[in-house]
């Protein structure tokens, strides 16, 4: 199904007002793709809100990203080292408040090492663009209201039988790039202060992540099941 298909069918059912953005892993440096220029910071959160403001689309990899959430949850970059965990602990200290203390850091980084699912696969760099500039790509982000994200997820369930998994905490990457980059099921996220301010979410947004082939599952489906959905606990006439 053609990327434009998909956005039209979904906008026209769902009022989506950000642009779709799309991931997608190369095992070696793509041809004819521009190299993201400079160090982002944070991270691929920053370069996921120039796409949305631009319209632009790169490659990246670990050398552009000051926080390598986005490309270790991609495989392109391997897993920090404590050394370097506490190394970026002590840079989000420095902006915010996000721990009564190191040792409240450190304690959640280890319990979120063991929640999030190991990236077995090896690449050499992560396109970041807009979903329709993408062909194939591996995972969609949607921003959306949570009603949104519940007819999207309804759909899914309503086709799969299985349920969504969302998470809250310090960090969007893992939730919303590693676990549907590896498990290849959807996931969603109110994500935490950096994805939010530097994406360029509203209060009312969280951020729904598709594994594409997931995604494409959805079409089909997606207009009954949201047309049901309005009018969920309506009697109907005879």
């Amino acid at each position: 199904m053609p990327n434009d298909t998909i956005i039209d069918t979904l906008k026209a059912v769902l009022p989506i007002r950000k642009e779709l953005v799309a991931l997608k892993t190369w095992k070696q440096e793509p041809q004819n793709i521009p190299k993201y220029q400079g160090n982002a910071f944070p991270g691929m959160c920053t370069q996921i809100g120039e796409v949305l403001a631009t319209g632009a689309h790169f490659y990246t990899g670990q050398e552009q990203c000051f926080c390598t959430g986005g490309v270790v949850a991609t495989g392109v970059a391997p897993s920090v080292s404590k050394d370097q965990r506490e190394e970026m602990l002590e840079a989000h200290f420095a902006m915010s408040k996000s721990y009564k203390d190191m040792n409240t850091a450190v304690h959640y980084e280890d319990v979120l090492e063991e929640m999030k699912p190991v990236v077995e696969e090896k690449n050499v760099a992560v396109q970041v663009g807009l979903f329709k500039d993408i062909e194939d790509p591996d995972v969609i982000l949607i921003f959306c209201t949570p009603g949104t994200a519940d007819i999207l997820n309804r759909t899914y369930c309503y086709i799969t039988g299985e349920p969504v998994q969302g998470f809250g905490g310090n960090g969007a990457c893992p939730f919303a790039i590693q676990y549907p980059y590896v498990t290849k099921r959807p996931s969603f996220t109110y994500s935490d202060v950096a994805w939010r301010k530097y994406v360029g979410l509203t209060d009312e947004e969280l951020t729904v992540s598709y594994p594409y082939h997931a995604f494409v599952q959805l079409m089909g489906e997606l207009p009954a099941v949201a047309e049901a959905y309005r009018k969920y606990g309506e009697v109907p006439e005879e």
